[in-house]
């Protein structure tokens, strides 16, 4: 089973040599430097011309040998409970298929996870990341999670069955798919995706969790919060921030974009 695109010629081209040179344009005009020492990264989900330059800021960051991507990502079309993993055998994008690790997708599975095949179909979450990792690694395979229970509790849960799957698996990154504040004032925006900010540079999930309590907002905030359980003791740090009104010019109301990463410490 090959996950066909969904969103292809809508949130990015549909021709391949044109998408190619502008994912590549986003990663390499970023102007930032691989870090062999980042584990995972928080990278947003929308259209290419509104958040494109964030993403590219956050891949352009990741080292340049991963073999393994694993994609968490929300869930915006159809319900899930706990997280669906998929299990077919690839994601397609104009740029070819994304080949599925099938031993650490049948690791989560066994663990528990479900797989509802209507979830992963209209998604694009998890899309609009596939092809900036087969431009960045092409060689490399991935591993899709749409997580539908959003609760800490649960994000906890999650971690640890990732931590578990992945074990043995080296050059492997973990991806939290995420916009952050959605339709308010640029001023607004800035005052709420800090709070997220500042929350996720902490490495600390309960200052996550008062984050949100308190205004923050992130339709991610699942798979943002499973990263940072995932990256317990690391480093954490923000790539870039920007919103819509950059490609819109409309501040009076704006989605807000956001690229972190974490890593291990230097030296460790």
């Amino acid at each position: 089973m090959i996950r066909k695109p969904a969103v292809a010629g809508m949130f990015y081209p549909s021709d391949r040599e044109t998408l190619e040179e502008l994912v590549s344009s986003f990663i390499c005009g970023s102007g930032r430097q691989a870090d062999d020492l980042i584990t995972g990264i928080v990278s947003p989900h929308a259209g290419y011309v509104y958040s494109g330059a964030v993403a590219g800021a956050a891949f352009a960051s990741a080292p340049d040998d991963v073999g393994t991507v694993i994609i968490i990502a929300p869930t915006h079309r159809y319900p899930v409970m706990g997280a669906s993993v998929y299990n077919g055998e690839g994601y397609e994008t104009p740029l070819g298929i994304a080949p599925v690790q099938k031993e650490i997708t049948s690791r989560l599975l066994e663990a528990g996870l479900g797989f509802q095949p209507e979830a992963h179909r209209g998604e694009h979450s998890a899309e609009v990341q596939i092809p900036f990792i087969q431009v960045r690694w092409p060689d490399s395979s991935i591993v899709v999670i749409l997580q539908g229970s959003v609760s800490a509790d649960y994000s906890r849960q999650l971690a640890e069955i990732i931590s578990f799957a992945a074990r043995g698996f080296d050059n492997t990154l973990i991806i939290a798919s995420s916009d952050l504040s959605h339709f308010h004032s640029l001023d607004i925006a800035e005052k709420k995706d800090g709070k997220i900010i500042e929350a996720f540079v902490s490495g600390n999930p309960p200052n996550m969790e008062a984050a949100l309590a308190q205004g923050g907002e992130a339709c991610g905030r699942g798979p943002i919060l499973t990263l940072m359980n995932y990256a317990a003791g690391s480093r954490f740090g923000e790539i870039m921030w920007e919103t819509s009104a950059r490609a819109s010019g409309d501040s009076s109301s704006v989605v807000g974009y956001f690229a972190g990463y974490c890593g291990r410490e230097v030296g460790k």
